[in-house]
Protein backbone atom coordinates (compact mmCIF):
# COMPACT_ATOMS: atom_id res chain seq x y z
CA UNK A 1 0.00 0.00 0.00
CA UNK A 2 1.72 3.29 -0.95
CA UNK A 3 1.72 6.39 1.17
CA UNK A 4 -0.83 8.96 0.38
CA UNK A 5 -0.50 12.13 -1.03
CA UNK A 6 -1.97 15.53 1.33
CA UNK A 7 -2.20 17.06 -1.98
CA UNK A 8 -4.62 14.32 -3.51
CA UNK A 9 -6.57 13.54 -0.12
CA UNK A 10 -7.72 17.13 0.52
CA UNK A 11 -8.62 17.70 -3.26
CA UNK A 12 -10.95 14.94 -3.14
CA UNK A 13 -12.03 16.22 -0.03
CA UNK A 14 -12.37 19.78 -1.48
CA UNK A 15 -14.14 18.57 -4.84
CA UNK A 16 -17.00 17.02 -2.59
CA UNK A 17 -17.52 20.12 -0.84
CA UNK A 18 -19.05 22.11 -3.38
CA UNK A 19 -19.24 26.25 -3.17
CA UNK A 20 -20.20 26.04 0.64
CA UNK A 21 -17.47 24.30 1.92
CA UNK A 22 -20.29 21.81 3.53
CA UNK A 23 -20.90 18.06 2.91
CA UNK A 24 -23.77 15.93 4.01
CA UNK A 25 -22.75 12.87 5.50
CA UNK A 26 -24.21 9.46 6.99
CA UNK A 27 -23.16 8.94 10.72
CA UNK A 28 -24.16 5.50 12.45
CA UNK A 29 -28.15 4.85 12.48
CA UNK A 30 -28.62 6.35 9.42
CA UNK A 31 -28.43 9.68 10.91
CA UNK A 32 -27.34 12.75 8.51
CA UNK A 33 -25.66 15.82 9.61
CA UNK A 34 -24.45 18.79 7.71
CA UNK A 35 -20.44 19.49 8.32
CA UNK A 36 -18.70 22.05 6.94
CA UNK A 37 -14.81 22.84 6.59
CA UNK A 38 -12.79 25.89 7.05
CA UNK A 39 -9.06 25.81 5.34
CA UNK A 40 -6.40 28.36 6.54
CA UNK A 41 -4.20 30.18 3.87
CA UNK A 42 -0.80 28.82 3.30
CA UNK A 43 1.82 29.45 6.09
CA UNK A 44 4.59 31.56 5.28
CA UNK A 45 8.07 29.21 3.81
CA UNK A 46 10.25 31.88 5.50
CA UNK A 47 8.43 30.73 8.95
CA UNK A 48 8.41 26.80 8.04
CA UNK A 49 11.71 26.52 7.06
CA UNK A 50 12.94 27.61 11.25
CA UNK A 51 11.38 24.44 11.98
CA UNK A 52 13.43 21.70 10.27
CA UNK A 53 13.32 18.77 13.24
CA UNK A 54 9.13 18.63 11.97
CA UNK A 55 7.77 15.99 9.57
CA UNK A 56 8.15 16.92 5.98
CA UNK A 57 4.54 15.57 5.16
CA UNK A 58 2.97 17.39 7.92
CA UNK A 59 5.49 20.93 6.90
CA UNK A 60 3.73 20.10 3.12
CA UNK A 61 0.03 20.13 4.96
CA UNK A 62 1.23 23.64 6.61
CA UNK A 63 2.17 24.69 3.28
CA UNK A 64 -1.01 23.85 1.77
CA UNK A 65 -3.10 25.42 4.88
CA UNK A 66 -2.04 26.84 8.08
CA UNK A 67 -4.42 25.09 9.93
CA UNK A 68 -7.85 23.53 8.96
CA UNK A 69 -11.22 22.60 10.67
CA UNK A 70 -12.76 19.47 9.32
CA UNK A 71 -16.15 18.15 10.16
CA UNK A 72 -17.90 21.39 12.06
CA UNK A 73 -21.47 21.40 12.62
CA UNK A 74 -23.67 23.20 15.22
CA UNK A 75 -21.90 21.34 17.97
CA UNK A 76 -18.34 21.71 17.39
CA UNK A 77 -15.75 21.10 14.77
CA UNK A 78 -14.90 17.05 14.81
CA UNK A 79 -11.40 17.86 14.48
CA UNK A 80 -9.00 19.98 13.59
CA UNK A 81 -5.17 20.96 12.83
CA UNK A 82 -3.49 23.60 14.28
CA UNK A 83 -2.21 26.30 12.72
CA UNK A 84 1.65 26.23 13.29
CA UNK A 85 1.56 29.04 15.63
CA UNK A 86 -1.33 27.39 17.74
CA UNK A 87 0.84 24.41 17.85
CA UNK A 88 3.95 26.62 19.26
CA UNK A 89 1.24 28.38 21.63
CA UNK A 90 0.49 25.20 23.14
CA UNK A 91 4.34 24.06 23.11
CA UNK A 92 4.71 26.78 25.53
CA UNK A 93 2.01 26.47 27.41
CA UNK A 94 3.21 22.71 28.33
CA UNK A 95 7.36 23.95 28.57
CA UNK A 96 5.85 26.26 31.23
CA UNK A 97 3.58 24.31 33.50
CA UNK A 98 0.64 25.87 32.42
CA UNK A 99 -0.93 23.29 30.45
CA UNK A 100 0.46 19.38 31.72
CA UNK A 101 -1.05 16.75 29.39
CA UNK A 102 -1.21 13.23 30.69
CA UNK A 103 1.67 10.99 29.70
CA UNK A 104 3.21 13.83 27.54
CA UNK A 105 6.69 13.14 26.41
CA UNK A 106 9.06 16.03 25.89
CA UNK A 107 9.47 14.83 21.36
CA UNK A 108 5.77 14.79 21.14
CA UNK A 109 4.89 18.16 19.12
CA UNK A 110 1.29 19.34 19.05
CA UNK A 111 -0.40 19.22 15.47
CA UNK A 112 -4.26 19.07 16.37
CA UNK A 113 -7.23 18.12 18.49
CA UNK A 114 -10.23 16.04 18.26
CA UNK A 115 -13.62 17.29 20.11
CA UNK A 116 -14.05 15.60 23.79
CA UNK A 117 -11.32 13.46 23.46
CA UNK A 118 -7.98 15.50 23.49
CA UNK A 119 -4.54 16.47 21.53
CA UNK A 120 -3.41 14.78 18.74
CA UNK A 121 0.89 14.88 18.55
CA UNK A 122 3.35 14.12 16.03
CA UNK A 123 6.21 11.36 18.01
CA UNK A 124 9.01 13.21 17.19
CA UNK A 125 11.24 10.18 18.43
CA UNK A 126 11.58 7.61 15.55
CA UNK A 127 11.81 8.29 11.93
CA UNK A 128 8.28 6.75 11.36
CA UNK A 129 6.30 9.86 12.98
CA UNK A 130 3.43 8.15 14.41
CA UNK A 131 0.76 9.81 15.27
CA UNK A 132 -0.67 10.52 18.93
CA UNK A 133 -3.80 10.85 20.66
CA UNK A 134 -3.75 12.61 23.99
CA UNK A 135 -6.66 11.73 26.11
CA UNK A 136 -8.11 9.32 28.12
CA UNK A 137 -6.79 6.81 27.21
CA UNK A 138 -3.68 7.54 25.13
CA UNK A 139 -3.45 6.03 21.63
CA UNK A 140 -0.51 5.37 19.56
CA UNK A 141 -2.51 5.95 16.07
CA UNK A 142 0.17 3.62 14.32
CA UNK A 143 0.03 5.71 11.27
CA UNK A 144 2.28 8.64 10.01
CA UNK A 145 0.32 11.92 9.43
CA UNK A 146 -0.75 11.62 5.69
CA UNK A 147 -2.04 8.16 6.20
CA UNK A 148 -4.25 9.45 9.22
CA UNK A 149 -5.62 12.49 7.35
CA UNK A 150 -6.29 9.65 4.52
CA UNK A 151 -8.17 7.73 7.23
CA UNK A 152 -10.30 10.17 9.20
CA UNK A 153 -11.58 11.78 5.72
CA UNK A 154 -12.40 8.47 4.47
CA UNK A 155 -14.59 8.12 7.76
CA UNK A 156 -16.08 11.02 7.51
CA UNK A 157 -14.24 12.26 11.02
CA UNK A 158 -15.26 8.96 13.05
CA UNK A 159 -13.04 7.08 15.96
CA UNK A 160 -11.74 4.75 13.51
CA UNK A 161 -8.56 4.17 16.14
CA UNK A 162 -10.76 2.77 18.29
CA UNK A 163 -11.10 -0.27 15.64
CA UNK A 164 -7.49 -1.01 15.30
CA UNK A 165 -4.79 0.70 17.97
CA UNK A 166 -3.64 -0.01 20.89
CA UNK A 167 -3.95 1.73 24.13
CA UNK A 168 -0.72 2.77 25.84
Amino acid sequence: MTKPSIPNVLNGLKNRLGDRNSLTIQSSGGHLFDMSFTFNPPIDEDVLSTYESLPEDYKNYLRLHNGTKFFSWEYGTLFGIHSLEESLGILEKVKTGEYVPMKYKDDWFPIGYFQDIGGLYIDLSTDKNHLILLGIPVYDLLCDFPTWLDRMIRVNGEIYWEWTSKEL
